[in-house]
């Protein structure tokens, strides 16, 4: 899975983004500093290309964790709120 986030660093509000080849199911969970879930979402049976914004311009500052979860793979990444 390729997972491109942007801008990174951000000041609260970035994309997350990536091309599933085949159909697949995926889940995406944004974690803070602390292991506590921010955002977590499902999909079914998904192809083609994901975007999705999000907003952490209310959460505190730090390093957070993005994971994106396949049958098949687990991706994960940091970004940096400031």
């Amino acid at each position: 899975v390729n997972l491109n986030i942007y801008p990174n660093p951000t000041r609260g509000i970035f994309n997350i983004s990536f091309v599933a080849d085949e159909i697949d199911n995926f889940e995406i969970t944004i974690i803070d500093a602390f292991g506590k879930i921010v955002s977590h979402e499902d999909r079914q049976n998904f192809v083609g290309e994901y975007t999705k914004k999000v907003n952490l311009s209310n959460a505190p500052r730090g390093i957070y964790m993005v994971q994106i979860r396949t049958k098949e793979a687990f991706v994960s990444k940091r970004i940096v709120l400031q």
